[in-house]
């Protein structure tokens, strides 16, 4: 096997290009994976900017999470416990909690405390090759298509914020914002048996969109949305209240259309500061969830739900472009148009073109 491979090598805050990279080395316990699709997450275009995760000319990074691909290769010299074969193809959650931290034991890896040695974040996902964990890799069943397979971390991310957040029959839910992690927490709340879920969007063709998947839609700016909240809620209020758009209009959006006693949580990451009205929050007495991530059983319960193929018509249609790899930079800056027609973009090593998938479907 070759010594180098294609990867988006990170140098410094804002500075990358995809180019020769030098081919991962799975370590005991470990897997190599050849990378198929790798999916532009919400937040990558402000990690990259902002540069995260500590990149440096002469320490570089390659960046992304979300990925699908095949097993190449496995490293296990000590014979432990692998749920995955050479040939299986697989998806996995981005980075390794140290596994043994208070919080790690009681079932919070997202926020590990990096006591005993800080969590890891291996190799990323824009490459043509990445190395994980073997107990970080989760198979898929045959013939699920990739495209819904590469999905599944913001998919384990929206199972994370219904369950975490204890949404369930009779509430009623207004997503502000309809980027990917938004409709996922909108099919896996309504798959929980909520019927009246609300979403307040800016783009009019993914209100269009949200309308052919039967959700209730309002427009974030033309309409009132506290009041058409209100219409659906006997003038109640939505009961939960996911601001995934980490916007200053969403956050004060989101604390005038919650119920008395209801609850916000604050889903899309701001990378400026934000104002908060406590007022508001000290008069309706509103509980204010913060979350962070998914849990290691989230993820495999978005795996579950992908194998199952309960969401995966719906999830489909989230994915809006492929892009080639050698394309990463217009991609990244592709995704950042809010009210364009991408929702979710997709990477792909190989490819030579951009692939439109909403003239194809």
């Amino acid at each position: 096997m070759s010594t180098h491979m294609k990867g988006f090598l990170v140098t410094g805050p804002g500075v990358g290009s995809v180019t020769s990279a030098p081919m991962p080395i799975p370590g005991p316990g470990q897997c190599l994976v050849k990378v198929e699709y790798a999916g532009i997450c919400g937040g990558d275009p402000d990690i990259f900017k902002h540069n995260n995760y500590g990149a440096t000319p002469e320490n570089p990074r390659i960046y992304g999470h979300e990925y699908y691909g095949e097993v190449v290769e496995i490293n296990n010299p000590l014979n432990q416990p692998c749920r995955v074969s050479v040939g299986d193809k697989v998806v996995g959650p981005q980075d390794a909690p140290c596994g043994i931290c208070d919080q790690c034991i009681a079932g919070r890896p997202s926020i590990c405390s990096g006591m005993f040695g800080a969590r890891r974040r291996p190799g990323g996902a824009f490459a043509e090759y990445l190395e994980r964990d073997l107990e970080r890799v989760f198979p898929l069943a045959p013939g699920v298509d990739p495209i819904v397979a590469t999905v599944c971390e913001p998919l384990a991310v929206a199972v994370f914020d219904v369950r975490y957040t204890g949404v369930g029959l009779g509430d009623s839910v207004l997503i502000i914002g309809a980027g990917a992690v938004g409709i996922l927490i909108g099919l896996v709340a309504r798959l929980n048996g909520v019927s009246n879920i609300i979403f307040a969007e800016l783009s009019d063709s993914r209100i269009a969109l949200l309308h052919d998947m039967g959700f209730k839609t309002c427009h974030s700016i033309r309409d009132d949305v506290s009041a058409y909240v209100g219409e659906q809620t006997g003038g109640c209020g939505a009961d939960y209240v996911f601001e995934t758009s980490g916007s200053q209009p969403g956050w004060d959006m989101s604390l005038r259309a919650v119920a008395y006693g209801g609850k916000v949580i604050p889903v899309g990451l701001p990378y400026v500061e934000r104002k908060v009205d406590f007022g508001i929050i000290f008069d309706k007495e509103l509980d204010v969830i913060s979350v962070n991530m998914h849990q290691t059983g989230d993820f495999s319960e978005a795996v579950h739900l992908i194998n199952r193929g309960d969401l995966n018509d719906d999830i489909k249609r989230i994915v809006t472009s492929l892009w080639p790899l050698d394309k990463t930079i217009e991609a990244l800056e592709a995704s950042l148009d809010k009210e364009g027609s991408d929702i979710k973009i997709l990477l792909v090593p190989g490819l030579s073109e951009k692939v439109d998938l909403t003239r194809t479907s």
